[in-house]
Protein backbone atom coordinates (compact mmCIF):
# COMPACT_ATOMS: atom_id res chain seq x y z
CA UNK A 1 0.00 0.00 0.00
CA UNK A 2 1.57 3.28 -1.11
CA UNK A 3 1.59 6.59 0.75
CA UNK A 4 -0.86 8.23 -1.65
CA UNK A 5 -3.51 5.61 -0.86
CA UNK A 6 -2.78 5.83 2.87
CA UNK A 7 -3.25 9.61 2.73
CA UNK A 8 -6.60 9.12 0.98
CA UNK A 9 -7.73 6.68 3.65
CA UNK A 10 -6.73 8.95 6.53
CA UNK A 11 -8.51 11.95 5.03
CA UNK A 12 -11.62 9.89 4.22
CA UNK A 13 -11.79 8.66 7.83
CA UNK A 14 -12.52 12.26 8.88
CA UNK A 15 -9.21 13.30 10.47
CA UNK A 16 -9.10 17.08 10.85
CA UNK A 17 -6.72 19.70 12.20
CA UNK A 18 -6.25 19.71 15.96
CA UNK A 19 -7.61 16.23 16.62
CA UNK A 20 -5.82 13.58 18.68
CA UNK A 21 -5.72 10.31 16.73
CA UNK A 22 -4.76 6.86 18.01
CA UNK A 23 -3.03 4.74 15.39
CA UNK A 24 -3.78 1.28 16.74
CA UNK A 25 -1.56 -1.08 14.76
CA UNK A 26 -1.83 -4.87 14.80
CA UNK A 27 1.39 -6.15 13.28
CA UNK A 28 5.05 -6.97 13.76
CA UNK A 29 8.03 -4.67 13.33
CA UNK A 30 8.49 -5.93 9.76
CA UNK A 31 5.27 -4.06 8.82
CA UNK A 32 5.70 -1.10 11.16
CA UNK A 33 6.65 1.15 8.25
CA UNK A 34 2.97 1.11 7.31
CA UNK A 35 1.99 2.39 10.75
CA UNK A 36 4.60 5.13 10.44
CA UNK A 37 3.12 6.14 7.09
CA UNK A 38 -0.32 6.46 8.70
CA UNK A 39 1.28 8.64 11.37
CA UNK A 40 2.81 10.84 8.67
CA UNK A 41 -0.55 11.16 6.90
CA UNK A 42 -2.29 12.11 10.16
CA UNK A 43 0.15 14.90 11.05
CA UNK A 44 0.07 16.16 7.45
CA UNK A 45 -3.60 17.02 8.08
CA UNK A 46 -2.67 19.03 11.17
CA UNK A 47 -3.75 16.40 13.70
CA UNK A 48 -1.69 14.73 16.42
CA UNK A 49 -0.99 11.02 16.23
CA UNK A 50 -0.12 8.46 18.89
CA UNK A 51 0.98 4.97 17.88
CA UNK A 52 0.06 1.88 19.89
CA UNK A 53 1.46 -1.31 18.39
CA UNK A 54 -0.07 -4.69 19.17
CA UNK A 55 2.58 -7.15 17.99
CA UNK A 56 1.78 -10.77 18.80
CA UNK A 57 5.38 -11.58 19.68
CA UNK A 58 5.61 -8.64 22.07
CA UNK A 59 2.18 -9.25 23.63
CA UNK A 60 3.15 -12.88 24.19
CA UNK A 61 6.09 -11.76 26.34
CA UNK A 62 4.22 -8.93 28.05
CA UNK A 63 1.24 -11.03 29.09
CA UNK A 64 3.43 -13.95 30.12
CA UNK A 65 4.81 -11.60 32.80
CA UNK A 66 1.75 -9.42 33.49
CA UNK A 67 0.12 -9.09 36.91
CA UNK A 68 -3.53 -8.38 37.60
CA UNK A 69 -2.54 -4.82 38.47
CA UNK A 70 -0.44 -4.24 35.34
CA UNK A 71 -3.21 -2.60 33.31
CA UNK A 72 -5.42 -0.70 35.72
CA UNK A 73 -8.04 2.04 35.48
CA UNK A 74 -5.39 4.75 35.10
CA UNK A 75 -4.02 3.01 32.01
CA UNK A 76 -7.37 2.64 30.25
CA UNK A 77 -8.43 6.18 31.13
CA UNK A 78 -5.67 7.42 28.81
CA UNK A 79 -7.71 6.25 25.82
CA UNK A 80 -10.70 8.45 26.64
CA UNK A 81 -8.72 11.46 25.38
CA UNK A 82 -8.63 10.43 21.70
CA UNK A 83 -10.97 11.95 19.13
CA UNK A 84 -10.69 9.00 16.76
CA UNK A 85 -9.06 5.61 16.26
CA UNK A 86 -7.47 4.19 13.13
CA UNK A 87 -7.51 0.46 13.85
CA UNK A 88 -5.02 -0.91 11.34
CA UNK A 89 -4.20 -4.59 10.99
CA UNK A 90 -1.50 -6.35 9.00
CA UNK A 91 -2.88 -9.64 10.34
CA UNK A 92 -6.04 -10.69 12.13
CA UNK A 93 -6.43 -8.54 15.24
CA UNK A 94 -7.01 -9.68 18.82
CA UNK A 95 -5.84 -13.26 18.25
CA UNK A 96 -2.60 -13.73 20.17
CA UNK A 97 -1.35 -16.70 18.21
CA UNK A 98 0.63 -18.13 21.13
CA UNK A 99 -0.33 -20.34 24.04
CA UNK A 100 -0.25 -18.87 27.54
CA UNK A 101 -1.29 -20.44 30.82
CA UNK A 102 -4.96 -19.93 31.67
CA UNK A 103 -4.37 -17.09 34.13
CA UNK A 104 -2.23 -15.00 31.80
CA UNK A 105 -4.49 -15.66 28.82
CA UNK A 106 -7.42 -14.39 30.87
CA UNK A 107 -5.43 -11.22 31.62
CA UNK A 108 -4.90 -10.74 27.87
CA UNK A 109 -8.60 -11.23 27.12
CA UNK A 110 -9.59 -8.70 29.79
CA UNK A 111 -7.02 -6.24 28.46
CA UNK A 112 -8.40 -6.44 24.91
CA UNK A 113 -12.00 -6.23 26.11
CA UNK A 114 -11.42 -3.15 28.26
CA UNK A 115 -9.29 -1.51 25.59
CA UNK A 116 -11.96 -1.87 22.88
CA UNK A 117 -14.65 -0.69 25.28
CA UNK A 118 -12.72 2.55 25.67
CA UNK A 119 -11.82 2.90 22.00
CA UNK A 120 -15.41 2.42 20.85
CA UNK A 121 -16.29 5.48 22.93
CA UNK A 122 -14.29 7.73 20.60
CA UNK A 123 -16.11 9.89 18.05
CA UNK A 124 -14.88 7.73 15.17
CA UNK A 125 -13.49 4.20 14.94
CA UNK A 126 -12.17 3.21 11.52
CA UNK A 127 -10.91 -0.30 10.74
CA UNK A 128 -8.39 -0.72 7.93
CA UNK A 129 -7.26 -4.12 6.66
CA UNK A 130 -3.81 -3.90 5.13
CA UNK A 131 -3.61 -5.96 1.90
CA UNK A 132 -1.21 -8.64 3.13
CA UNK A 133 -0.85 -12.37 2.60
CA UNK A 134 -1.79 -12.88 6.26
CA UNK A 135 -5.11 -11.05 5.81
CA UNK A 136 -5.77 -12.92 2.56
CA UNK A 137 -6.35 -16.08 4.62
CA UNK A 138 -9.83 -14.91 5.70
CA UNK A 139 -10.92 -14.21 2.12
CA UNK A 140 -10.52 -17.64 0.46
CA UNK A 141 -8.77 -15.77 -2.37
CA UNK A 142 -5.25 -16.39 -3.60
CA UNK A 143 -2.96 -13.93 -1.78
CA UNK A 144 -1.88 -12.05 -4.92
CA UNK A 145 -5.48 -11.79 -6.10
CA UNK A 146 -6.60 -10.57 -2.67
CA UNK A 147 -3.89 -7.92 -2.52
CA UNK A 148 -4.69 -6.69 -6.04
CA UNK A 149 -8.43 -6.46 -5.36
CA UNK A 150 -7.99 -4.74 -1.98
CA UNK A 151 -5.48 -2.18 -3.23
CA UNK A 152 -7.78 -1.30 -6.11
CA UNK A 153 -10.79 -1.02 -3.79
CA UNK A 154 -8.85 1.41 -1.58
CA UNK A 155 -7.55 3.55 -4.45
CA UNK A 156 -10.68 5.61 -5.16
CA UNK A 157 -11.83 9.21 -5.04
CA UNK A 158 -13.43 9.26 -1.59
CA UNK A 159 -14.97 12.70 -1.94
CA UNK A 160 -16.69 11.66 -5.16
CA UNK A 161 -17.86 8.41 -3.55
CA UNK A 162 -19.33 10.28 -0.58
CA UNK A 163 -21.16 12.68 -2.91
CA UNK A 164 -22.60 9.80 -4.96
CA UNK A 165 -23.71 8.01 -1.80
CA UNK A 166 -25.45 11.17 -0.55
CA UNK A 167 -27.17 11.54 -3.93
CA UNK A 168 -28.37 7.93 -3.83
CA UNK A 169 -29.67 8.33 -0.28
CA UNK A 170 -31.49 11.49 -1.33
CA UNK A 171 -33.18 9.54 -4.12
CA UNK A 172 -34.51 7.08 -1.53
CA UNK A 173 -35.39 9.67 1.13
CA UNK A 174 -38.97 9.43 2.38
CA UNK A 175 -39.42 6.17 0.45
CA UNK A 176 -41.52 3.73 2.46
CA UNK A 177 -41.34 0.64 0.27
CA UNK A 178 -39.01 -0.85 -2.33
CA UNK A 179 -39.02 -3.94 -4.52
CA UNK A 180 -35.92 -6.00 -5.29
CA UNK A 181 -36.34 -7.82 -8.62
CA UNK A 182 -33.95 -10.70 -9.36
CA UNK A 183 -33.74 -13.75 -11.62
CA UNK A 184 -36.67 -14.41 -13.92
CA UNK A 185 -39.66 -13.96 -11.63
CA UNK A 186 -38.46 -13.17 -8.11
CA UNK A 187 -39.63 -10.01 -6.37
CA UNK A 188 -38.89 -9.13 -2.76
CA UNK A 189 -40.85 -6.25 -1.21
CA UNK A 190 -39.31 -4.43 1.74
CA UNK A 191 -40.92 -1.74 3.90
CA UNK A 192 -38.68 1.02 5.28
CA UNK A 193 -41.01 3.27 7.29
CA UNK A 194 -39.22 5.13 10.05
CA UNK A 195 -35.80 3.74 9.13
CA UNK A 196 -32.76 5.79 8.04
CA UNK A 197 -30.31 5.10 5.24
CA UNK A 198 -26.67 4.97 6.33
CA UNK A 199 -23.60 5.87 4.27
CA UNK A 200 -20.30 3.98 4.35
CA UNK A 201 -17.84 6.16 2.44
CA UNK A 202 -14.61 5.88 4.43
CA UNK A 203 -15.22 6.33 8.14
CA UNK A 204 -16.15 2.77 9.13
CA UNK A 205 -14.93 -0.67 8.10
CA UNK A 206 -12.70 -0.29 5.05
CA UNK A 207 -12.72 -0.87 2.12
CA UNK A 208 -15.93 1.12 1.83
CA UNK A 209 -18.63 2.03 -0.65
CA UNK A 210 -22.26 1.32 0.18
CA UNK A 211 -25.50 2.73 1.47
CA UNK A 212 -27.64 0.53 3.68
CA UNK A 213 -30.78 0.50 5.80
CA UNK A 214 -32.54 -1.69 8.34
CA UNK A 215 -35.96 -2.57 6.86
CA UNK A 216 -38.95 -3.06 9.14
CA UNK A 217 -38.30 -6.56 10.42
CA UNK A 218 -41.76 -8.07 9.87
CA UNK A 219 -42.44 -6.30 6.56
CA UNK A 220 -40.22 -8.11 4.04
CA UNK A 221 -42.03 -10.59 1.79
CA UNK A 222 -41.46 -12.44 -1.47
CA UNK A 223 -38.62 -14.26 -3.16
CA UNK A 224 -35.05 -13.29 -3.99
CA UNK A 225 -32.58 -15.05 -6.29
CA UNK A 226 -28.79 -15.29 -5.95
CA UNK A 227 -26.47 -16.76 -8.56
CA UNK A 228 -24.07 -17.50 -5.72
CA UNK A 229 -24.85 -17.66 -2.02
CA UNK A 230 -22.35 -18.36 0.75
CA UNK A 231 -23.34 -19.81 4.12
CA UNK A 232 -20.19 -20.04 6.19
CA UNK A 233 -17.56 -21.60 3.96
CA UNK A 234 -20.11 -23.45 1.79
CA UNK A 235 -20.92 -22.08 -1.64
CA UNK A 236 -24.34 -22.66 -3.22
CA UNK A 237 -25.40 -21.67 -6.74
CA UNK A 238 -28.72 -20.58 -8.27
CA UNK A 239 -30.45 -20.18 -4.91
CA UNK A 240 -33.89 -18.71 -4.36
CA UNK A 241 -34.87 -17.68 -0.84
CA UNK A 242 -38.49 -17.39 0.28
CA UNK A 243 -39.32 -14.69 2.82
CA UNK A 244 -42.57 -14.39 4.79
CA UNK A 245 -43.12 -11.55 7.26
CA UNK A 246 -39.39 -10.85 7.39
CA UNK A 247 -38.32 -14.42 8.07
CA UNK A 248 -36.57 -16.73 5.61
CA UNK A 249 -38.90 -19.71 5.50
CA UNK A 250 -37.60 -21.80 2.62
CA UNK A 251 -35.46 -22.22 -0.47
CA UNK A 252 -35.36 -24.12 -3.73
CA UNK A 253 -32.16 -25.69 -2.42
CA UNK A 254 -32.89 -28.30 0.27
CA UNK A 255 -29.50 -27.91 1.96
CA UNK A 256 -29.94 -24.14 2.18
CA UNK A 257 -33.50 -24.50 3.47
CA UNK A 258 -32.24 -26.89 6.15
CA UNK A 259 -29.49 -24.47 7.21
CA UNK A 260 -31.98 -21.66 7.72
CA UNK A 261 -34.50 -23.93 9.46
CA UNK A 262 -31.83 -24.73 12.05
CA UNK A 263 -31.32 -21.04 12.87
CA UNK A 264 -33.25 -19.12 15.50
CA UNK A 265 -35.98 -16.77 14.30
CA UNK A 266 -33.77 -13.78 15.09
CA UNK A 267 -30.85 -15.17 13.09
CA UNK A 268 -32.94 -15.84 9.97
CA UNK A 269 -34.79 -12.49 10.05
CA UNK A 270 -34.00 -10.17 7.13
CA UNK A 271 -32.26 -7.23 8.76
CA UNK A 272 -30.59 -5.15 6.04
CA UNK A 273 -30.79 -3.89 2.49
CA UNK A 274 -27.61 -2.46 1.03
CA UNK A 275 -26.50 -1.05 -2.34
CA UNK A 276 -22.87 -1.32 -3.49
CA UNK A 277 -21.22 1.93 -4.61
CA UNK A 278 -17.44 1.36 -4.88
CA UNK A 279 -16.46 2.03 -8.54
CA UNK A 280 -13.26 -0.03 -8.28
CA UNK A 281 -15.08 -3.21 -7.26
CA UNK A 282 -16.88 -4.47 -10.33
CA UNK A 283 -16.84 -8.27 -10.21
CA UNK A 284 -17.94 -10.60 -7.43
CA UNK A 285 -15.23 -12.82 -5.97
CA UNK A 286 -16.92 -14.58 -3.03
CA UNK A 287 -15.36 -12.35 -0.37
CA UNK A 288 -18.29 -10.53 1.21
CA UNK A 289 -16.24 -7.60 2.48
CA UNK A 290 -15.52 -6.69 -1.16
CA UNK A 291 -18.63 -8.09 -2.86
CA UNK A 292 -21.14 -6.07 -0.83
CA UNK A 293 -19.38 -2.84 -1.92
CA UNK A 294 -19.31 -3.76 -5.64
CA UNK A 295 -20.91 -1.15 -7.84
CA UNK A 296 -24.30 -2.20 -9.21
CA UNK A 297 -24.95 -4.87 -6.60
CA UNK A 298 -27.46 -5.16 -3.78
CA UNK A 299 -27.20 -7.21 -0.64
CA UNK A 300 -29.59 -8.35 2.01
CA UNK A 301 -28.58 -9.67 5.38
CA UNK A 302 -30.11 -11.77 8.12
CA UNK A 303 -29.49 -11.35 11.83
CA UNK A 304 -28.58 -8.36 13.97
CA UNK A 305 -29.41 -4.80 12.91
CA UNK A 306 -29.87 -3.06 16.25
CA UNK A 307 -26.45 -1.39 15.74
CA UNK A 308 -27.74 0.64 12.76
CA UNK A 309 -31.31 1.55 13.52
CA UNK A 310 -33.14 -1.78 13.55
CA UNK A 311 -34.88 -3.73 16.30
CA UNK A 312 -33.51 -7.25 15.75
CA UNK A 313 -30.95 -8.53 18.24
CA UNK A 314 -29.30 -11.71 17.04
CA UNK A 315 -26.15 -13.73 17.48
CA UNK A 316 -24.87 -13.12 13.93
CA UNK A 317 -25.11 -10.91 10.83
CA UNK A 318 -24.76 -12.65 7.44
CA UNK A 319 -24.77 -10.81 4.09
CA UNK A 320 -25.86 -12.20 0.73
CA UNK A 321 -24.79 -10.30 -2.38
CA UNK A 322 -26.54 -10.34 -5.74
CA UNK A 323 -27.43 -8.39 -8.84
CA UNK A 324 -30.88 -7.10 -9.66
CA UNK A 325 -33.09 -4.01 -9.69
CA UNK A 326 -34.18 -2.04 -6.65
CA UNK A 327 -37.28 0.01 -7.48
CA UNK A 328 -39.30 2.45 -5.42
CA UNK A 329 -42.91 1.38 -4.81
CA UNK A 330 -45.26 4.34 -4.51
Amino acid sequence: MNFETISKLVKASGVTEGELILIHFWGEDADKGLANSFMEAVVALGASGVLLQQARTVNRDIFSAAKSSSFNDKYFELFSKFDAVLDIFAYQPVILGYKLDDGHMELYRKYVSRLFYKLMGCKRFTQIRIPTKANAAESNLEPDDYIRRMERAYDINYEKLAAECRCKVEAFSCVEKVAVTTGEDCVLSMELQGRKWMIDAGDGDLPCGEIYIAPVESKTNGRVFFETLWLGETKYTDVTLEVVDGEITGSNNEAVAKRFAEMSKQDRTVCELGLGMNPNIEELCGYTLLDEKATGTFHIAVGANNMFGGMNEASDHIDFVGRGKVDIIK
